[in-house]
């Protein structure tokens, strides 16, 4: 009788390790170029440097639990980040909003609390506004504004989608962007849209196709990333489809720039002429890795890192540097899944044992 309790102990352990290959089924989109060409982005839990040399650094060590899906920078090279976590044991969801020099010092602006100010986000405009999109809990999407002085107006969205929001932690809607008059661009599900320094939301994509070639059972039925040129194009990071598209001031759209299986985009950044896409790579059993290239000018495209599990296919390509000595592997190796496996099947072995012992004892 004593067997069941070892079983459930192995059903647990099985089950603790496989949920961790879904830990970046929600990826992180944020990658964010300085004025030193220096480009910063996170795999989720780690915020990485490439400087001008294209040397590769962690510049914000990981937080077990906490992720980071968006990054932002302002002109002095000062970087805005926020952490998300789930805390099982109280059921609660906490949120803070951090700021790192580009010297390393690190402050939050916002400690970890699970509730939130309202219009709270990394999203400031040059008057000190913030702007925060959500579409959650409520499927309605809902823009908040918060000025100064910590008034808030709700740009876009009914008086039952506010309501919604402040019984709830407020979660991105996706990807946002200032452009270069001020607007700001953002994603919203299969949704691309664009909110002007006066409050009006302007759609410039609505309802796009988005497939699942990406693989991922966790699925990639949603846009991420944005970015926005000086000439008023937007570039947008289509995970499902793994593509990066691209929608000019006409409204007309293209493809520029496909990524190969198993790599689909996730953030996008814009910086002299050049292109810069974060992808994810998902290959069963369990291997992810996250990888930046730069699609230049002239259309030629450069690897210029690779951080996680290191799948095959970045090897096809010119990978750029190596990891650093103080890189850090977050992934979740194939070999915790083989583990994974094993301890399932021995404790679904051990089940069936038990019970045909049972059946012919009685």
């Amino acid at each position: 009788m004593r067997l069941i309790p070892i079983i459930k102990v192995i059903g647990v352990l099985a089950m603790w390790m496989l949920s961790g290959t879904s830990a970046l089924g929600h990826p992180s989109w944020a990658i964010v170029i300085d004025r030193q060409d220096q480009i910063y982005f996170s795999d989720l839990e780690a915020v990485w440097k490439i400087d001008a040399k294209g040397n590769l650094t962690v510049f914000r060590a990981a937080s077990s639990g906490k992720h980071v899906h968006d990054l932002n920078i302002d002109d002095a090279g000062n970087l805005y980040g926020a952490d998300n976590s789930y805390e099982p044991e109280t059921k609660r969801f906490f949120s803070s909003i951090w700021k790192m020099t580009p010297a390393g010092a690190f402050s939050y602006l916002l400690a970890p609390t699970d509730d939130p100010p309202e219009g709270t986000s990394i999203w400031t405009d040059r008057e000190g506004n913030t702007y925060h999109f959500t579409n959650h809990p409520a499927r309605e999407l809902l823009v908040l504004k918060r000025n100064r002085n910590g008034s808030v107006t709700a740009l876009v969205g009914s008086t039952n989608a506010v309501r919604s929001y402040r019984q709830g932690v407020p979660y991105s809607a996706g990807g946002t962007a200032f452009g270069a008059d001020g607007s700001l661009y953002f994603t919203n599900g299969s949704n691309v849209s664009r909110l002007t320094t006066t409050g009006v939301l302007i759609p410039l994509a609505r309802n796009l196709v988005v497939d699942n070639a990406s693989g991922n059972p966790a699925g990639g039925t949603q846009l991420f990333g944005i970015a926005a040129d000086g000439r008023g194009n937007a570039f947008v990071a289509d995970y499902g489809n793994r593509r990066v598209f691209k929608i000019d001031s006409a409204g007309k759209m293209t493809t520029a720039a496909t990524a190969e299986q198993p790599w689909s985009p996730t953030g996008v950044a814009w910086k002299d002429d050049s292109l810069y896409v974060l992808e994810s790579g998902f290959a069963p059993p369990a291997r992810y890795a996250t990888r930046v290239r730069k699609v230049s000018s002239d259309g030629k495209i450069t690897v210029l890192a690779t951080v996680g599990d290191g799948l095959d296919t970045a090897a096809a390509e010119n990978t750029g540097p190596e990891l650093s000595e103080n890189g850090t592997n977050l992934s979740f190796g194939t070999s915790h899944v083989f583990v994974a496996i094993g301890l399932g099947v021995f404790g679904a072995a051990g089940v069936t044992w038990w019970l045909r012992r049972r059946k012919v004892v009685s």
